[in-house]
């Protein structure tokens, strides 16, 4: 199940700065990066590191540290190309944690979006990043896999979208700067190609109902009052 979609470890490779996508890097621990790149260039820490400040009971604590280490295996399985090993530890990790410990659950659901990526699996990749943040909205990973996920999918509104959330949170992701350069011409004219295509729509609408009265939309000029800024419509034969 080998794939270029995802890189996971911290480092400092870079897949943009070659030409490649975010989701056309190499694997590692799905953990230490945001979606295809080996760094985020990130100053925020992984979620996981807050496991000690949860008030929880002793057993909810067990089965959290039971968890982690489902969560560890998941990495090294990950790191070893195991994709269909490491989902399963994940899972694992999932049905083991506590429901009160949201910041590690985002953590087992973003990891589960790696392996998708790895496996060119998008929709799901984007169906776990959403689960990650539905937990913690700030998770700068879970947005950046989302929106590698998104442009793989060919939804770049949506990737663009979540590219910009990581910049707000964290103006020095060159990850996320990279790809809101990247994306924002190519989603502007797009919107521009539709707003054509829906005033073209409109045109051919307008047509057919005045050409039952023997007139187009060719009958009738706006003109821009230079005072008023305001518009009227002439009509002329």
């Amino acid at each position: 199940m080998a794939s270029t979609s995802t890189q996971a470890s911290d480092g400092k490779a870079d897949g943009s700065a070659t030409g490649v996508k975010p989701s056309e890097a190499q694997a590692g621990d799905p953990t230490k990066s945001c979606a295809g790149e080996a760094s985020c260039s990130s100053s925020k820490e992984d979620p996981a590191d807050e496991i000690a400040h949860i008030p929880l009971s002793e057993s909810d604590q067990k089965r959290l540290e039971h968890a982690e280490q489902l969560k560890q295996e998941g990495n090294k399985l990950y790191a070893e190309n195991d994709t269909e090993g490491a989902v399963a530890k994940y899972e694992e990790a999932l049905q083991t944690a506590p429901g009160a410990s949201t910041k590690q659950r985002a953590v087992y659901h973003a990891n589960l979006a790696a392996c998708h990526l790895k496996c060119k699996q998008f929709e799901d990749a984007v169906q776990d990043s959403t689960a990650a943040l539905e937990l913690d909205p700030s998770y700068v990973k879970a947005l950046m896999r989302r929106s590698a996920a998104y442009e793989e999918l060919d939804d770049l509104e949506h990737a663009l979208s979540d590219s910009q959330k990581v910049k707000e949170l964290d103006p020095e992701n060159a990850l996320a700067n990279k790809t809101v350069l990247r994306l924002t011409p190519i989603v502007n004219e797009r919107r521009e190609k539709i707003k054509d295509e829906m005033l073209g729509k409109l045109k051919d609408l307008g047509n057919t109902v005045l050409g039952k009265f023997g007139l187009s939309l060719d009958n009738f000029k706006a003109e821009k009052d230079p005072n008023t800024g305001s518009y009227s419509i002439n009509f002329k034969q």
